[in-house]
């Protein structure tokens, strides 16, 4: 929490300047706070900025509902991750809420 408050007093990072930015600037911009990483970010794209077309790859609730729905094998990491990154291609530029259904799935 110090770092993101100094981070952000320091940079003179408001609401505005984060909507004005496109999502990976957000991302390499915030991603410079010790402790805050992609995820974390791509959660605040999601929530805070409401951001459509953000796909949280990195997110085990995703992973797990797309291993289940898609029959993927996520032994091999690398394979994994591109046939996720296929499939959800084809939601673009929603996958926001398809996240948001892939974890209400997987909570239900």
């Amino acid at each position: 929490m110090h770092n993101v408050a100094h981070f952000v007093l320091t940079e003179k990072l408001t609401d505005a300047k984060l909507h004005k930015m496109d999502d990976e600037a957000v991302i390499i911009c915030l991603t410079r706070i010790k402790g805050v990483g992609r995820w974390t970010v791509e959660m605040l794209l999601m929530s805070h900025l409401h951001r459509e077309d953000i796909f949280s790859i990195d997110d085990l609730g995703i992973q797990q509902a797309m291993t289940t729905l898609y029959k993927l094998d996520p032994s091999d990491k690398k394979l994994f991750r591109e046939k996720m990154k296929t499939i959800s291609d084809k939601w673009s530029p929603y996958r926001t809420h398809a996240c948001r259904y892939l974890w209400q799935w997987k909570d239900s």
